[in-house]
């Protein structure tokens, strides 16, 4: 019942798809969240890490993004990953796998490695790796260091991705779980009559026009806790909308996400 929401509001929501670097501030770091029946999959924006190879490396590209999938409930999960497109001059092998935090992990191609000639020789891996929630959690307060190596470990590059990423990527957890949980508790409840504040906000909604539509549901998530900016339109429909999500107490303006997430 998600589904919907995800392709329609998303796109107001979050922000464009451009690589970030390890001294940004991640408050733009998601680049879409998908809402399944049993997780939310948090996608983060690819990064540029910092190359921290002891002595320097022959790294030419890493781009590096995590996809974190969170439970609702106690069913399984997919596991949490990284995505890596690494390029690196050609003068040593293929790496095989990938170390951090004490333990070593195989990497998973997603795409066949391509090789490059003109002056010198590249080649580009293209692999992922898995990623504990756990690993998650701690990376936003401490960064995250993961090093690839080759079979016999004769080479290895390490690469540095910031706690602000990481955290980025936990804010908007706590977000969609939160919604998700109040939505529960509101299904519970749909018997109940709506409040005057919920009836009139989806009286106005239905009354406005599609562009009308998406503004609001993007200031009315944006506002979920409290008002923080003003909804500003020469339009009648939105006024009242303003108005009655402005009047609505905290659990009547879950029952209205709710509301605008099964439309």
């Amino acid at each position: 019942m998600y589904q919907k929401y995800s392709i329609v509001c998303f796109s107001l929501l979050l922000g464009g798809c451009s690589t970030l670097s390890a001294d940004d501030d991640f408050d733009d770091a998601i680049s879409e969240v998908n809402q399944k029946y049993n997780y939310v999959s948090i996608v983060a924006k690819k990064i540029t890490p910092e190359d921290v190879t002891v002595g320097g490396s022959n790294t030419l590209k890493n781009t590096t993004y995590v996809i974190a999938n969170y439970a609702k409930n106690d069913k399984k999960t997919p596991t949490s990953f990284a995505k890596v497109q690494l390029s690196y001059f050609k003068n040593y092998d293929e790496f095989t796998h990938v170390a951090f935090n004490g333990a070593n992990y195989p990497i998973e191609a997603y795409k066949v490695s391509s090789t490059s000639c003109t002056e010198h020789c590249s080649v580009t891996q293209y692999f992922t790796f898995p990623l504990d929630n756990n690993v998650i959690d701690n990376s936003a307060k401490t960064g995250f260091v993961y090093t690839v190596q080759t079979a016999n470990n004769s080479n290895e590059l390490s690469f540095s991705i910031p706690s602000g990423y990481f955290q980025a990527i936990k804010n908007e957890q706590s977000m969609y779980l939160d919604i998700d949980q109040q939505s529960q508790a509101i299904h519970k409840a749909q018997q109940k009559a709506d409040s005057k504040p919920v009836e009139m906000s989806k009286y106005w909604f239905d009354e406005a026009t599609v562009a009308e539509q998406e503004q609001f549901t993007e200031w009315a998530f944006a506002n979920r806790k409290s008002i923080s900016t003003q909804l500003k339109s020469d339009s009648k429909s939105v006024e009242m909308l303003s108005y009655w999500y402005e009047k609505a107490s905290t659990e009547d303006r879950a029952q209205i996400l709710t509301w605008l997430l099964n439309k």
